[in-house]
């Protein structure tokens, strides 16, 4: 029996602490979900899906109904990402608004690379301020380029969402 095992700091540190959102509809922080399913992805690569997830928290932090909310809120989010990185992937990673601006950069600082090259000797001081707005130009595609990797990663994970979502999850105090 495989069972995926993780110490979490503290029960903040499972969720995205911007959240308005009721606890147990509180989305996981990026960390906190990518660890999960880091460890998920691990413990499957053996051919065997594990049989559960179980997350130890500090004991201090335990309280009356504490426990039900957070699997209620792991579930939720391991169903809503299965959905989202099936249905709309491209979209939310290319929809964010750094990701517009990113791609509009690189448009703009390829046209003017373009426009000084053109005509301009080689060795020139301007094919070297070309190049700077190529490098530039590259720069702006990291983030938009990090977002649609993370996304397609999702995308190709998204039976570990399922998996993780129906799985055993049990809460330990330590």
């Amino acid at each position: 029996m495989t069972v995926v095992a993780l110490r979490v700091p503290s029960v903040e540190a499972l969720f995205d602490a911007w959240s308005p959102e009721p606890l147990e509809r509180r989305p996981l922080g990026d960390e906190a979900r990518q660890r999960i399913l880091d460890a998920w992805v691990e413990a499957s690569e053996r051919k065997r899906h594990p049989d559960g997830l179980t997350l130890t928290l500090p004991v201090a932090e335990r309280r009356e109904g504490l426990e039900a909310s957070i699997l209620a809120a792991i579930r939720r989010d391991m169903e809503e990402m299965r959905v989202d990185a099936k249905r709309h992937w491209v979209r939310r990673a290319l929809a964010v608004r750094e990701s517009r601006i990113g791609f509009l950069v690189f448009a703009v600082a390829i046209a003017i690379s373009g426009l000084i090259d053109y005509g301009a000797e080689e060795d020139s001081l301007s094919t070297l301020v070309s190049q700077v707005f190529v490098v530039i130009a590259w720069v702006a595609l990291w983030p938009p380029a990090f977002r649609l990797m993370t996304a397609a990663s999702y995308r190709l994970g998204r039976h570990s969402f399922e998996q993780i979502a129906a799985t055993a999850i049990e809460i330990r105090w330590a």
